[in-house]
C-alpha cells in the first residue's frame, strides 16, 4: 500500500484505527519482523518532532510525466513560497521512487491550513504536476505508531535519503540526544539505577520546554 494511502486511513481512522489496531501495515503481522537501526534512527527523529508538539499534518506531492526526475529542487522552491506565508514551520520529509521513475515526496509538517487548491496550483507552477494530498493529522492518533509506521517506509529500499529542516526539532537535536544518553550511563555507571524508560521520560521533557540538562552537574530530573 502506499504510503499516502496508508496515512490517509490512518488520519481518518483516528484513535479507533491507532489505538485499537484495526489496521496493522504488513511488517506488523509478521511476527519475525524486527526494526532494522535504519529504521529505528528514522523513528527517533520523527517522534522527536511529534513530541515538541503543534498541529502537524501530512503532505504528498506527486510527479507527472513532465516533472523533473526529482523532486528535490522544487520542495525547496515550494517550502520558500510556505515559509514567507507563515503556512509551514518544522517538517520531516523522504522522496521516494514511484513506478515511473519519478519522484514523489512524502513530508510530515507542522504548520497551518494550507488550501489544497492554491498548493496544487503552486505545485503545478514549480513542479509541473498538480496532485498533492494534504491532511491534518488527528488529535486522537497514537503518536508511537504514526512515527513508527512512518519510519517503517521510510526505510525502505525505494525511499531516497530522509531529511528535515531545524525547526523540525532544533539545530543539533541528535548530539544533544548523543549526549543525554552518555549522561544517563554517566549516572548508571555510578551506582543510579535509571531505566530506559527514564531516559525517554528525560528527553521528552526537554523536548516540551520542560526541562534542559546541565551537563556539568549529573543529577537527573527526578
Amino acid at each position: 500500500m502506499p504510503l499516502a494511502l496508508w496515512f490517509a486511513r490512518l488520519l481518518t481512522l483516528g484513535v479507533r484505527g491507532a489505538v485499537k489496531g484495526s489496521f496493522k501495515m504488513p511488517h506488523q503481522k509478521d511476527p519475525n519482523w524486527h526494526p532494522s537501526q535504519k529504521s529505528r534512527r528514522c523513528y527517533h527523529r520523527v517522534i522527536s518532532g511529534i513530541e515538541r508538539g503543534g498541529i502537524l499534518r501530512f503532505l504528498t506531492l506527486t510527479s507527472s510525466k513532465d516533472s523533473p526526475d526529482s523532486c528535490q529542487g522544487s520542495f525547496r522552491a515550494l517550502y520558500g513560497r510556505l515559509k514567507y506565508r507563515g503556512l509551514i514551520k518544522g517538517y520531516i520529509k523522504v522522496p521516494e521512487l514511484s513506478k515511473n521513475g519519478k519522484q514523489h515526496v512524502h513530508i510530515l509538517f507542522r504548520g497551518g491550513y494550507i488550501d489544497q487548491k492554491y498548493l496544487s496550483d503552486l505545485w503545478q507552477e514549480i513542479h509541473h504536476a498538480k496532485i498533492v494530498d494534504i491532511r491534518r493529522v488527528g488529535v486522537n492518533v497514537d503518536k508511537r505508531k504514526l512515527a513508527s509506521d512512518m519510519a517503517s517506509y521510510m526505510a525502505k529500499d525505494n525511499a531516497f535519503r530522509y531529511s528535515w529542516n531545524w525547526d523540525w526539532v532544533w539545530r543539533g537535536f541528535c548530539n544533544d540526544w548523543k549526549k543525554l544518553k552518555l549522561h544517563w550511563r554517566t549516572l548508571n555507571a555510578a551506582g543510579a539505577n535509571h531505566s530506559f524508560a527514564d531516559l525517554l521520560r528525560w528527553w521528552r521533557l526537554w523536548l516540551k520546554g520542560f526541562w534542559k540538562p546541565d551537563f556539568d552537574l549529573l543529577p537527573a530530573p527526578s
